[in-house]
């Protein structure tokens, strides 16, 4: 009795261990991009679109005023540099908002994948064949990602702090200049 019992067990073990998921190397792998994508998705979410809208709209309007009352001076370079600087919130911002909703649709997509793929490596779904290519492409899809909002983040950084500091300069000057 015992030693059927033994063996009972035995055959108990290595059927459970061979009955293992053969894919918990690929589920790790899903799992870190799945973590890179959190960080990625922390990142965008710092943004706050409507600093940008607001730095547009403001300096549009500033620039008009400036136009419209004939202020640029090119006897003063300090006018025209801070003016040419003030200028690069324009480039920064434009196509902001396109962009960070663009971004924000392929982080949502991409999770979507991840989460899709992890479900399916988990319940056992013959992949064999295509998990080494479904892996590439996520991980090149983070990467995209990552440099899409990296750069998003340098323009954000460059269009909020410079509102801030050359706005209030900008309206001293048509203040100045318009009475």
């Amino acid at each position: 009795m015992k030693i059927s019992n033994i063996t009972y067990i035995i055959f108990l073990t290595l059927t459970l261990i061979s009955c293992g998921n053969p894919y918990e190397k690929e589920i790790k792998e899903v799992e870190e991009l799945q973590v890179i994508l959190s960080g990625v998705k922390s990142s965008y979410e710092t943004i706050e679109l409507e600093k940008v809208i607001y730095a547009k709209e403001n300096y549009a309007k500033n620039m008009k005023q400036i136009e419209n009352h004939q202020i640029i001076d090119s006897t003063v370079i300090n006018v025209d540099n801070l003016l040419d600087f003030y200028k690069g919130v324009k480039q920064s911002a434009k196509g902001f908002e396109d962009d960070y909703k663009m971004i924000g649709e392929k982080i949502e997509f991409v999770d979507h994948q991840l989460t899709t793929l992890k479900n399916d490596l988990e319940n056992n779904i013959d992949l064999k064949d295509s998990i080494d290519i479904f892996i590439s492409n996520e991980t090149k899809n983070i990467e995209i990602l990552q440099k899409n909002i990296g750069t998003m983040m340098y323009n954000y950084d460059y269009v909020i702090n410079v509102h801030d500091s050359i706005t209030s300069k900008v309206q001293s000057l048509l203040l100045q200049n318009v009475e």
